[in-house]
């Protein structure tokens, strides 16, 4: 499996056959769907297998692979995990959890830019996803061979491009921050107002999500800077802050 290398076109030959039968047998039925369960990621998996791998998972996995659309994955786009003691594993024991996030699918149009998966610009909900499968899929195979894996290694690097043409690590997807930052105007480092308990309190973002996480001077608080000053933090609604601070 390690040496399959597949050129540009035969990549996307092999993912438009994809395309087509996931929507014959799943759930999904368009690039920009709006259904998808578990159940859809397990075809996937079979269509990879059979299309790019040369069905080697049928015929060789005796392990199990779990497949999960995650909305706890707010950061990554995908995550693969198995247990540490993989490499003293028996084959039919080996598992693995394919996490991919349901927020980066749900939310990929809610940002008008261009994104990008692995290096490629993806133009729909379908690309996003098969390309993040994809790059979790590497995670699996590498386990299987070196019994760890890391993408920022160069043989992650090599696998992935050679069965995917894929040529970065990393994701460039839209994010709850992006989102929250597009719709609200603010951006860690903004010094912002607050009511809490009653009271109206001042600090600085720094970390935006579904909520800000605020940080604001207290003699009391739990965290130190690097020049001494106490702050306490707090998580704070982006529709609860108002930029009229000054400080």
């Amino acid at each position: 499996m390690i040496n399959i290398n597949y050129d540009l076109k035969t990549i996307n030959d092999k993912r438009n056959i994809i395309k087509v039968k996931l929507f014959e047998t799943s759930r999904i039925k368009s690039d920009n769907f709006t259904n998808i369960s578990n159940y859809d990621l397990n075809i996937l998996f079979k269509l990879y297998d059979e299309i790019f791998l040369e069905s080697w998972f049928h015929h060789n996995f005796k392990g199990k692979i779990k497949f999960t659309l995650s909305r706890q994955l707010t950061r990554s786009a995908g995550n693969t995990r198995t247990k540490k003691n993989i490499a003293i594993s028996k084959p039919e024991d080996i598992e693995f959890e394919i996490k991919i996030s349901l927020n980066h699918l749900t939310d990929f149009d809610k940002v008008d830019r261009y994104k990008y998966v692995g290096g490629i610009v993806v133009k729909n909900k379908l690309d996003s996803l098969m390309l993040i499968f994809e790059h979790e899929l590497c995670h699996v195979i590498e386990f299987l061979i070196y019994k760890k894996s890391s993408c920022r290694k160069k043989p992650f690097k090599n696998l992935i491009y050679g069965l995917f043409g894929q040529t970065e690590s990393t994701h460039k997807l839209v994010s709850a921050t992006e989102i929250n930052i597009q719709k609200y105007g603010y951006k860690p480092g903004d010094k912002v107002d607050f009511e809490y308990e009653g009271k109206v309190l001042r600090g600085i973002i720094t970390r935006i999500n579904k909520r800000a996480t605020v940080m604001s001077l207290d003699i009391n608080g739990n965290y130190v800077d690097s020049l001494g000053n106490h702050y306490m933090k707090y998580y704070i609604p982006l529709n609860y802050l108002s930029k009229k601070a000054e400080f």
